[in-house]
């Protein structure tokens, strides 16, 4: 039973490290400010292009970010427990040098590998949700639960006061220099080794501590109500495949519905002439307050497909991937920026289209796959994982004993 839990959660890992590649990408192939841009997309919207954006909008955006994040706080209970027991203190020690050096990988895979890190934001929230380890399930998804929807309701607000005041895009000034820096900013990133990795660290300490010093602190605050949701749903047994059938299925319905409504916004400003601000707000509003209920119903699935005979090949797929996801994660990033960035192979940086991307993924996904089913078979861990534990536990066979099974207990 403890395996075959962990093979679920390591699926759901690994079907969230590879969705999370399709959103990363066109961050690593345009300035980021203009990356998910239907109408600002450099290379301009071609028919391939725009299915492309929307695919990756309606299905992809945000919700393996969610996922991700869940279970990211699903895995501090894992590591550090609910803070009682004999071990109690031993349990907090390694996890917080497992946070505190995660924190140190995070600032590292940001600022000299590609900007877009997520890690770094991931251990300073974790720092402080580990105290919530003790609350009951009840508590902690009241919590994530309200955070999430006092966020959601607070860009709301910000959206109808922008359209109380008219609702315009910027002024034809103001969207010349904006597009003045994208340029700037995209003739760096496709330049020499050194002008990519200048750019990248501005842009990542730009980010990084506009994230964590302006009011309200959107991200970090995003990715604490995700925790605490991941938190509560791992308690009830959600995450682990514990919960009864019709649960998930109540999730997978819910999930459809959300994604049916995104969908239709998303078409919407799709289809309509040059493109207005108020249903593209719109879109990027509903997207966002609902990631989180559609990634609970992917989550479903998963657990469904589990169930059943035909469809449980798909996680028995995905669990080495998600097994070694600290490798595979921080290997998409070397991948994407050795084929985008200048200065480090091909330099494809703002010559790319999304369907040259979306290829590329593809690939990226496919080697993946391959590579963690050849690595699992042999190793008990990724070597970036077992790396990393032995900062915060110490030294651990890497090499896998003859006939030991695939997925650790």
């Amino acid at each position: 039973m403890v395996k075959e839990r962990i093979g679920l959660l390591d699926s759901l890992r690994g079907l969230a490290v590879l969705g999370i590649l399709l959103c990363n990408i066109p961050i690593a192939a345009e300035p980021h400010s203009v990356a998910t841009s239907l109408t600002l997309w450099p290379l301009g919207m071609e028919p391939a292009s725009v299915a492309v954006w929307w695919v990756t909008q309606v299905f992809f955006q945000q919700k393996f970010y969610s996922m991700f994040a869940m279970l990211f706080g699903g895995s501090i209970l894992m590591v550090g427990g609910d803070g009682a027991g004999a071990d109690a203190g031993e349990r907090r020690r390694i996890l917080i040098l497992r946070l505190v050096s995660l924190l140190a990988i995070g600032l590292f895979h940001g600022f000299v590998i590609w900007q877009g890190d997520v890690l770094n934001t991931y251990a300073v929230v974790g720092l402080l949700v580990l105290w919530a380890r003790s609350w009951p399930a009840k508590r902690l998804l009241q919590a994530g639960i309200a955070v999430h929807l006092s966020l959601s309701g607070w860009s709301a607000w910000k959206l109808l006061q922008h359209a109380a005041q008219g609702g315009a895009d910027p002024s034809a000034a103001e969207m010349a220099k904006f597009l003045g820096k994208v340029h700037a900013d995209s003739v760096q990133y496709a330049g020499t080794f050194q002008q990519s990795f200048v750019q990248n660290a501005r842009d990542f300490w730009d980010f990084t501590f506009s994230s964590f010093t302006t009011w309200p602190q959107t991200w970090p605050i995003l990715v604490l109500s995700l925790m605490l949701i991941g938190m509560g749903l791992y308690k009830l047994g959600v995450l682990s495949g514990k919960a009864s059938g019709g649960v998930y299925k109540a999730l997978i319905g819910a999930g459809l519905g959300a994604l049916a409504i995104v969908g239709m916004a998303e078409t919407l400003y799709m289809v309509l002439p040059d493109h207005p601000w108020a249903p593209r707000a719109l879109a990027r509003w509903l997207q966002s307050a609902t990631a989180p209920v559609v990634s609970l119903g992917y989550v479903s699935l998963m657990v469904m497909a589990t169930r059943t005979r035909v469809w449980k090949a798909i996680p028995a797929v995905l669990a080495p991937v998600g097994q070694m996801a600290f490798t595979n994660y921080l290997t998409q990033s070397i991948l994407m920026t050795a084929l985008l960035y200048g200065g480090r192979g091909p330099g494809l940086y703002n010559r790319l289209d999304r369907p040259g991307l979306a290829a590329a993924v593809a690939t990226i996904w496919l080697v993946q796959i391959l590579w963690s089913h050849w690595w699992m078979a042999r190793f008990t861990m990724g070597p970036l994982e077992w790396l990393w534990r032995l900062v915060y536990r110490g030294p651990m066979p890497l090499r896998r004993a003859r006939g030991a099974a695939t997925v650790p207990a």
